[in-house]
C-alpha cells in the first residue's frame, strides 16, 4: 500500500514540476509580431483602378456603378450614373485627408480611413472607413468591400 502511495506521490510531483517548467519557458518569437501593421503609402495589393462588375441601385429609377482607383498617396473614388439626369461624379482623397492605412494579419482586411484635417465639408459624405480584402471571386482578382452595418461585400475587379 505505501509503494502504491509512494508512486503516486512522485507521478504528481514529477507532473507538476513539468507543468511549471512548461510554463516557464520563452514565448515563441512568432508571437510577438504585431497584428496590425501600418503603412505610411497604399499598399501595392490595393493599387490599381478597381470597378464593380454591374450598376447597383442607388435611388429610384438611378443606377450606380462604383469605381476606386487607389495611387501612391491617395484614391479616387468615381461614381457613374445609368438612369435618371445624374451626371458621373469623382472625388480624389489626397494623401492630406487620408488617416491612415493599415493591414490587419488575423482578419487578412485592409482599412483604409479619413481622417486628415484637410478635408473640406463637400467631401465630408463621401470619406468612408474602407475595409478591403484582397483576393480572388469569380476567378478574377477582386477586392471585396466589407459593409460596417451588415455582412454584405461588395466585389470589385481589376479594370
Amino acid at each position: 500500500m505505501k509503494a502504491a502511495h509512494f508512486v503516486v506521490a512522485a507521478a504528481l510531483s514529477l507532473g507538476l514540476a513539468g507543468a511549471v517548467t512548461a510554463f516557464d519557458q520563452p514565448v515563441d518569437v512568432s508571437a510577438k509580431t504585431p497584428r496590425i501593421t501600418n503603412y505610411k503609402t497604399m499598399p501595392k495589393a490595393l493599387r490599381g483602378t478597381w470597378q464593380e462588375k454591374n450598376y447597383a441601385k442607388y435611388k429610384k429609377g438611378v443606377k450606380v456603378r462604383w469605381t476606386y482607383t487607389f495611387y501612391k498617396n491617395s484614391y479616387t473614388m468615381r461614381m457613374d450614373f445609368k438612369g435618371g439626369n445624374k451626371k458621373s461624379k469623382s472625388i480624389h482623397f489626397s494623401k492630406n485627408e487620408i488617416g491612415g492605412m493599415r493591414y490587419d494579419r488575423e482578419y487578412k482586411t485592409y482599412d483604409v480611413y479619413p481622417g486628415g484635417k484637410a478635408i473640406p465639408k463637400s467631401k465630408l459624405p463621401y470619406a468612408a472607413y474602407l475595409t478591403l480584402s484582397a483576393g480572388r471571386h469569380n476567378g478574377k482578382r477582386a477586392l471585396g468591400l466589407h459593409g460596417i452595418a451588415d455582412d454584405k461585400i461588395t466585389y470589385f475587379y481589376r479594370k
